[in-house]
């Protein structure tokens, strides 16, 4: 290994801490998701409350809190911005698969790496933690780049193992299922991660081979991700099957038909526009319009680019194959750009299908890159036109992008520090929850022997008997010989008085007490209720 080519691997090593250092300035993380349900819902798995609060969290009450742990304990054990540091460290190591991959594709054809060209895998890869939902993502536990961690890993061994694959044999099928382990283990914390097991399923599927050993690759590879998935998803799936008879609930329970739920799918599709052209145009469609793929306005055109720029250049390839022409000199290692156009386009169309999110498909805007690089020099002739295009649309896309912003406080000695009223009689308390706002990051200051209820959110509401949550929650109000409260915001005090009185409740709003949070965006109050 050459002095520049270990110079320049041990500055993208050194990427994750800086990473790290760059949480400290971005004020500290409070986004609705946090405030809801990461907080809560592992706090409620170490404390075994299933079954003694319910639907606090509404449906992402029964999202896996594996993935939320180690915040949680971060966040008990050590000051705020020193969770943040080591937080935006472990987002930040998807720098060392991106380099990898940028190394391997920016190499000469024979394989060989100059000073130049590792300069410009480094630059690919400082650009690929640059684009709008990257950034703003930083030191957030949405953890949507975490997860990206196992689907560029896997992409990462497929283009380095990229020759012993195409031989085929016991050792390629072993490769591609260990590729496979990494996506898994990121679909089984959280699930829209499959998008990245469809891309690598692709991936392998389009290197060189018989079709025979394309299909063995890419069924070795989806045992691998079945491996991973059923290591970091299969225990809380078995627990909601025994506890709810559908071990995804509530999605899909249109099938399973669980009585705890609708049979409904509780799929959100929503972000997804209705119309078939804007679906095939999906990049254009929500550029148009955000509110297509997320909740907060931002803007960037790098899955845009990619979307016209990868067609455009399989274009120019059919076109030169169909008139005999002569592919232009190769000036990276095309054996290597393949699976990574494979993938970016198998999760591609696995996004626009399932879910429409723009954080979910993270892996594209990182990659997006190098995938112009490599899309320009399919496009091209001359050299030097290839990187002078690929430069200038990056440039554009970088000039215009805007970051987007779900919700951040000034930095606190404590990330989750909550302060709430004194209860007499925890034992004989009673929290009922109503309306939208999120207060799941609320409960753990309260004493463990208050039970909490949300009767009214986005999961379901009192008018919906056939969900059996509601005769279950109204027989426990009805029992319950102790103090009722709710909690809520000012604004939202209809809310929770008219879901009270179905519950033959009347809220004193005149005796209500502040409950104060340091990730807190509005005034909270926890006011009495008597029958």
């Amino acid at each position: 290994m050459t002095v520049a080519r270990i110079g320049t691997w041990a500055l993208a090593a050194a990427l994750p801490l800086l990473h790290g250092l760059l949480v400290l300035a971005f004020d500290m993380d409070a986004n609705w998701d946090l405030r809801n349900y990461h907080f809560y819902n592992a706090y409620a798995w170490i404390g075994g409350r299933s079954g003694h609060d319910l639907l606090v969290a509404s449906a992402p009450t029964f999202f896996n809190p594996l993935i939320d742990l180690p915040f949680y304990r971060a966040t008990e054990l050590w000051p705020a911005r020193t969770v943040g540091v080591t937080l935006g460290i472990v987002q930040g190591l998807n720098a060392i698969p991106v380099f990898g991959l940028a190394a391997a594709c920016l190499a000469s054809p024979d394989g060989t790496s100059s000073r130049g060209r590792l300069a410009l895998a480094f630059a690919v890869t400082v650009l690929a933690g640059c684009g709008s939902i990257a950034l703003s993502l930083v030191g957030t536990t949405f953890y949507d780049n975490v997860v990206t961690l196992g689907g560029l890993a896997g992409l990462w061994l497929v283009v380095a193992a990229r020759v012993r694959l195409a031989r085929g044999g016991p050792a390629a099928l072993a490769l591609a299922a260990v590729a496979g382990i990494g996506a898994g283990l990121a679909m089984g914390l959280k699930q829209p991660a499959a998008l990245y097991v469809a891309g690598l399923g692709v991936a392998v599927l389009a290197m060189p081979g018989s079709w025979r050993l394309r299909a063995a690759r890419t069924v070795a590879l989806g045992c691998g991700a079945l491996a991973g998935f059923a290591a970091t998803g299969g225990a809380w799936m078995l627990h909601l099957w025994r506890a709810y008879g559908n071990p995804v609930f509530p999605f899909y329970n249109h099938l399973f038909r669980s009585p705890w739920a609708l049979h409904d799918s509780y799929k959100h599709l929503f972000y997804l526009p209705d119309t078939l052209w804007e679906r095939l145009l999906y990049p254009i469609a929500y550029t148009r319009n955000t509110a297509f793929t997320s909740d907060v306005d931002f803007q960037d055109y790098r899955i845009l680019s990619c979307f016209v720029l990868l067609p455009m250049a399989a274009s120019f390839m059919l076109w030169r194959r169909l008139r005999g022409r002569a592919e232009p000199p190769a000036l990276l290692a095309r054996d290597a750009a393949l699976p990574v156009m494979a993938f970016w386009a198998g999760t591609y169309v696995a996004w626009v299908a399932l879910f429409g999110i723009y954080r979910y498909a993270l892996a594209l805007e990182m990659l997006a890159p190098l995938v112009l690089l490599l899309a320009w020099d399919r496009i091209l002739h001359a050299p030097a036109r290839r990187l002078c295009a690929a430069g200038a649309t990056i440039v554009v896309v970088v000039a215009t992008m805007q970051l987007a912003d779900w919700g951040r406080v000034p930095w606190t000695a404590r990330w989750v520090d909550t302060r709430v009223p004194d209860i007499a009689r925890p034992d004989a308390t009673l929290v009922l929850l109503a309306g939208h706002e999120p207060y799941g990051f609320l409960v753990p200051a309260f004493p463990p022997a208050v039970r909490f209820l949300r009767i009214d959110g986005g999961f379901t509401t009192p008018a919906q008997t056939e969900v059996r949550f509601n005769d279950v929650m109204r027989d426990i109000v009805e029992a319950h010989a102790g103090d009722i409260f709710t909690l809520n915001i000012e604004h939202d005090r209809r809310s929770a008085a008219n879901n009270f009185a179905i519950y033959g409740l009347t809220v004193d709003f005149a005796r209500c007490q502040p409950v104060t949070s340091s990730i807190g965006i509005a005034p909270y109050e926890l006011c009495p209720a008597t029958r």
